[in-house]
């Protein structure tokens, strides 16, 4: 007759305790990086590793059509920023107060991820690839952007215009500056749904220095998230 061994039987099962508790322990922060990985790439945290080249021309400019330098309406600058680069790049006249009624990705008084940019613009066959820039020097971040932009490749920002989040979009640059339309330039007094235009802005309504569009650029995001966050667009 053999007798079980109490002792033992007690042993093995604090041992199996003890690696079940491991185990989800495990589970858990496994479960956790996963998420922060998901939240920090949703959040466009993580720097591109792109290398970053002069472009071979000194000026260059995306023909967009002025008739449709509109002033945006409330809150609307996402819609506005995706018809400058459907114009740019399908010469289609889009209706930007059309297009601000399908974007997605929208909160309290219409404030847009950039998600809702980038799937408005597939939805319109512009295809984009996003890139954040924070890693790198302000003079790089501008040949980057005049590299895409001699490309033929408008590019939507984020920014920070007058304290608050807003897309722009990139149309052009010179040796000093870029040209972009930006739909809250300033109203045109003749007819207050459209905006003046720069003297310098051969293409779009508005021209700023490197500095100062680097420096709009740099104040964009929120916090860590979507600093210096760009779309490039292209046809499919």
């Amino acid at each position: 007759m053999r007798f079980k061994d109490s002792n033992v039987d007690a042993g093995c099962a604090g041992t199996s305790k003890t690696v079940r508790r491991r185990r989800g322990i495990l589970i858990t922060v496994a479960f956790l990086f996963v998420l922060l990985i998901s939240a920090l790439s949703f959040l466009r945290t993580f720097p591109s590793f792109v290398r970053v080249e002069e472009p071979v021309i000194s000026e260059h400019s995306l023909l967009m059509n002025e008739n449709i330098f509109y002033r945006q309406t409330y809150n609307n600058c996402g819609p506005y920023s995706v018809m400058a680069a459907v114009n740019i790049l399908r010469h289609e006249e889009l209706d930007p107060e059309n297009l601000s009624k399908e974007m997605g990705w929208r909160i309290i008084k219409n404030l847009t991820f950039p998600q809702g940019v980038v799937s408005l613009l597939h939805k319109y066959k512009i295809k984009t690839k996003e890139y954040v820039l924070w890693s790198k020097s302000d003079s790089e971040k501008a040949s980057f952007l005049r590299g895409q932009i001699s490309h033929g490749t408008p590019v939507i920002l984020l920014v920070n215009l007058h304290g608050v989040l807003h897309y722009v979009t990139l149309v052009g640059y010179d040796e000093n500056g870029f040209m972009l339309y930006d739909s809250m330039q300033e109203k045109l007094q003749e007819n207050l749904r459209f905006t003046i235009r720069d003297e310098k802005a051969r293409s779009g309504n508005r021209w700023l220095s490197d500095a100062e569009l680097i420096s709009l650029w740099n104040a964009g995001g929120v916090k860590f998230a979507f600093r210096n966050w760009c779309i490039v667009c292209s046809n499919l």
